[in-house]
Order: structure tokens, then C-alpha cells, then sequence
């Protein structure tokens, strides 16, 4: 006998999404999608609570709270998207700023894009993208073993520029620039 395939999660079922503006109402499920796409986008590379437990998850929500916060310098620069299951509980997120880049080479960046994996190929990450930033020009930054990522970027007509970059913090992590 062999063994039973595991049902869909029904919130994918038809696909159905929403994209909006987040609310600090909204912070911990940003936290927990965020930490949940790092451990799909990295988990080879990086392990631990530090990444992906509850202190991950709470400095993530240190963080989306500052975000979020009107009057903070990051919510005040930035501009944030959640994608939104059928019962609005947010299942993916996007956030960009203007470049961290000495010298940029566009004038916005797509600074965060990470959607759970259940949603992949539905379109809410190119949702959340358009949404966003549109078809304007752009930069980002992914990981350079992140290939998945990177034909995603490219049918968006990212391609990397040549720029490459490696975070002392992670340096198992080098991460290649793309532009359009």
C-alpha cells in the first residue's frame, strides 16, 4: 500500500489572492512569511534558531514593526505589499527602498520578495513585484545560488549587472545584483 500524497493546503486551492498595504495588525504573520522564506531561499546554507525559531521570528517582528511604524524612517522611505490568502491572512510580502548601494544604478530597489512556498506559481509574487514597483526601473539584490529566484527576477526583466557582494554577517551567502 502506498502511502497517502498530503492534501493541498485549501487556501491555494483556485489560487485566489489579494495584494494590499500591511498593517502592524499584520506584523506577526509578515514575521513568520519572512522567516519562512529565508528557510526555503537559505536553509542549505544557514541553520539554527538564529535563523529560523522563535528569536528569528521575533526579530522579525522588532522589525516589520518598525517598518510599518508611521513616522519611522523606514516605513517613511519605504513601500510595503502583503499578499493575502482567501481569508486575508498574509502569505507572501514585498518592501522596497530607495538602493543601499554607494553608488546606485537605479533610483528604487526591490529590497524584499518572499511569498510561502505553498503560493509559488500562483502569480502573487509578480503581484506583490507589479504592485510595488511596477515596470520601473529597479535593482536587487539575491543570493547567488538562488537560481530559482533569479529566473523569476529575469522574466521580470531583471538581469544581473555584474555587481556582487558578500555580508560579513552571512558570508556563505553572496549575493549578485539585477537591474532592468
Amino acid at each position: 500500500m502506498s502511502a497517502p500524497r498530503p492534501a493541498a493546503p485549501a487556501s491555494v486551492s483556485g489560487s485566489a489572492f489579494t495584494v494590499d498595504v500591511p498593517t502592524l495588525a499584520d506584523v506577526p504573520a509578515l514575521a513568520r512569511v519572512h522567516v519562512r522564506g529565508w528557510e526555503v531561499a537559505y536553509g542549505h546554507v544557514l541553520s539554527g534558531e538564529e535563523w529560523f525559531g522563535q528569536p528569528a521570528i521575533e526579530r522579525r517582528i522588532e522589525q516589520w514593526t518598525r517598518w510599518l511604524t508611521p513616522g519611522a524612517p523606514e516605513a517613511d522611505e519605504g513601500a510595503f505589499r502583503a499578499g493575502r490568502d482567501g481569508d486575508g491572512t498574509p502569505v507572501g510580502l514585498a518592501a522596497s527602498w530607495p538602493p543601499r548601494d554607494a553608488e546606485p544604478v537605479r533610483e528604487r530597489e526591490l529590497s524584499v520578495l518572499y511569498v510561502e512556498a505553498a503560493w509559488h506559481g500562483t502569480g502573487m509574487a509578480q503581484a506583490l513585484v507589479e504592485s510595488l514597483i511596477g515596470e520601473e526601473p529597479a535593482s536587487l539584490w539575491v543570493a547567488e545560488d538562488n537560481a530559482r529566484a533569479q529566473r523569476f527576477y529575469a522574466k521580470l526583466g531583471f538581469a544581473p549587472d555584474g555587481a556582487r557582494h558578500v555580508d560579513p554577517r552571512w558570508p556563505a551567502l553572496p549575493d549578485i545584483r539585477m537591474v532592468r
